[in-house]
């Protein structure tokens, strides 16, 4: 197996970004593999990693838990991520999307309704969008 499959089979993954300083930051995602060399993960739009990632595409991925704990000997993948939204890309997202629900099932139904209802007290459109990670081969 190699180890593009391997990072997208994860429940978890570390998704390291970079801020504008230069300084990492890495937290939690779910991840679902959408081809042999692409990973993604679903986000809100407005969240700071798609900043991140639009103002630096390079990032990195390791196996974690559920708290962002990287496993111990798990390997450091890297790769250049895209962010794609309703507007910008509707079909690339509708793909995301529909293999995050298909791996993580209610769970993943749950999250978004709970997201879905949040914009709605906030009168606030939902801001749904992807983050897509390229992965270095």
């Amino acid at each position: 197996m190699s180890t593009t499959r391997h990072i997208g089979d994860e429940k978890y993954v570390s998704f390291t970004s970079v801020k504008r300083n230069g300084e990492e930051r890495s937290l939690p995602v779910w991840i679902v593999q959408l081809s042999a060399n692409e990973v993604a993960f679903t986000s809100a739009g407005d969240a700071w990693k798609v900043k991140r990632v639009r103002a630096n595409a390079q990032v990195s991925l390791q196996p974690c838990d559920v708290r962002g704990r990287v496993r111990p000997g798990s390997t450091k993948v890297h790769g250049t991520a895209r962010v794609v939204t309703p507007q910008e890309n509707p079909q690339d997202l509708a793909a995301v999307e529909k293999a995050v629900n298909k791996k993580y099932g209610i769970v993943s139904r749950f999250v978004n309704l709970s997201s879905f209802l949040k914009g709605m007290f906030r009168r606030q459109e939902s801001n749904d969008a992807a983050i897509i990670v390229r992965l270095s081969l």
